[in-house]
């Protein structure tokens, strides 16, 4: 794999990583989600694999003075 005719042999390794990160924040979003006895868990869990950054930001905003889950 390259970029510009550069080979970029850490691509997979990062590409994984990335992904990693962004199925570990939909899964705590899920899970916090779930605490605070929302009903919309799965579709900020989803919302947040499709769209990564935009709705974990959207959900840290909304709960912001909720204060941890019980």
């Amino acid at each position: 794999m390259s970029l510009f005719g550069v080979a970029l042999p850490w691509s997979l390794p990062l590409t994984l990583v990335i992904y990693g990160v962004v199925v570990a924040a939909a899964v705590w979003i899920y899970r916090d989600a779930r605490a605070r006895g929302s009903r919309y868990a799965v579709l900020w869990a989803l919302s947040t694999l499709a769209f990564t950054i935009v709705p974990v930001l959207a959900y840290l905003y909304l709960h912001r003075d909720a204060g941890p889950a019980r």
